[in-house]
């Protein structure tokens, strides 16, 4: 039986028409059940190898846990007193690094990725693993930078920098939905799934796909490089990272809503953006002396108010109903949402990670290790040492099970 399927033009970065939405439909042959991958004859480069340990089991009894996903690809948990229940990090990987991906956690199972593909499900009692996955048969080559690895409908998807592959991954145990080849490696911003629909940004394109089925839905390009999306579930949010905007898109095929432009001397959204309350938050870096903390209107895109702080801001985020964020100077800042009054706390140790709150006290990851700021009596102090070989710290992802 015939039937219309949307065919992308995906092709190499090269050959990109700048300006242009690239999308067609044509006529197909092939029956309502075909596999919709584009390459369905994975070489020793995109194959995915999956090894099964155990059944993977969730455990909603797991607590009083800290993760610690250290910037040199060593995962660490401990106890609420801080005492080491387990560590675990890739034997046979050979440049070690989390590659700023970040895990996730759900009733005691974490999963996790490396630069060089792997793929872990890993117990959170023990460290030992359900299962893992290796994508191509290298090792030194970079595959996975800066995932999310949240799922969604029991899959995990990726993308590979390297062989420019879509990965959708079981979740339970860990094999190979399906696949899509982009033809690009520029996907270094955490994915986003809408009412089962997966978005992929693929600078200066997005990508969408069915996440049942990986069947290739829209392509459109958008002439610059995107941060990461963010959505309220009725449009998609992307600023845009060579520009001075965010824009408001419907999630189907990407129609603009609204665009807000911010001030000229701010630049790189990034990942610094979520979406709480009927309201896109988002953070930026600065060409001048301050950057910019912004609150719109996810409705419309209009101002609902603006702060700035000195230096450029590296990372923001949401806990509870605070928003917390950190400069590239040592000051940690926050605001509650309600009434935004912006408050500062100067740090002796320069933040690189996630920032959690447990028991009256700040954490967040330095290249010195662990640091605890305690907020009633001001306190700072390294809680555990970094012991590892690397003389720099990013990236590193912070998580109490409570």
């Amino acid at each position: 039986m015939k039937k219309l399927i949307l065919l992308l033009f995906i092709v190499t970065y090269t050959n990109y028409s700048f300006g242009q939405e690239i999308m067609a439909a044509i006529e197909s042959n092939e029956p309502d059940e075909s596999n919709f991958s584009n390459n369905t004859i994975l070489t020793a480069e995109d194959w995915l190898h999956n090894t099964s340990h155990k059944k993977l089991t969730y455990n909603t009894a797991v607590k009083e846990l800290l993760l610690i996903n250290r910037y040199d690809g060593t995962l660490e948990c401990y106890n609420v007193n801080l005492d080491k229940q387990w560590s675990f990090t890739p034997a046979d990987t050979l440049r070690l690094s989390n590659g700023g991906n970040q895990f996730f956690y759900k009733d005691g199972v974490v999963f996790t990725a490396y630069m060089t593909g792997y793929i872990y499900a890993i117990n959170a009692i023990d460290g030992t693993l359900f299962w893992e996955d290796k994508v191509g048969m290298d090792q030194e080559k970079l595959h996975f930078t800066s995932q999310s690895l949240t799922p969604v409908n029991n899959k995990l998807v990726l993308t590979s920098r390297t062989n420019s592959n879509v990965y959708a991954i079981n979740a339970s145990n860990g094999t190979l939905a399906w696949n899509y080849s982009l033809g690009s490696p520029h996907s270094y911003e955490p994915r986003l799934i809408v009412n089962d629909i997966v978005s992929i940004n693929n600078d200066p394109l997005i990508n969408t796909f069915e996440l049942a089925t990986g069947k290739a839905l829209y392509q459109k390009n958008f002439s610059t490089n995107l941060g990461k999306p963010a959505t309220d579930g009725n449009l998609i949010f992307v600023p845009f990272s060579r520009g001075d905007k965010i824009v408001g898109l419907l999630p189907e095929a990407f129609e603009q809503q609204w665009e807000f432009v911010f001030d000229e001397e701010y630049y790189k959204v990034g990942d610094k953006i979520f979406v709480a309350n009927n309201a896109v938050y988002f953070a930026t870096e600065t060409n001048g002396d301050e950057s910019g903390i912004y609150c719109l209107n996810a409705t419309d895109g209009s101002l609902t108010w603006k702060k700035t702080i000195e230096g450029d801001i590296k990372h923001f985020e949401k806990i509870n109903e605070t928003l917390y964020g950190y400069t590239n100077d040592k000051l940690i800042f926050s605001m509650a949402t309600e009434d935004s009054v912006l408050k500062k706390i100067k740090v002796n140790h320069q933040p690189t990670s996630n920032i959690q709150i447990h028991n009256g006290s700040l954490y967040f990851y330095a290249k010195e290790g662990l640091i605890t700021y305690n907020l009633k009596t001001k306190t700072e102090k390294i809680a555990i040492p970094y012991d590892g070989k690397e003389s720099y710290s990013s990236d590193t992802q912070l998580l109490f099970i409570e």
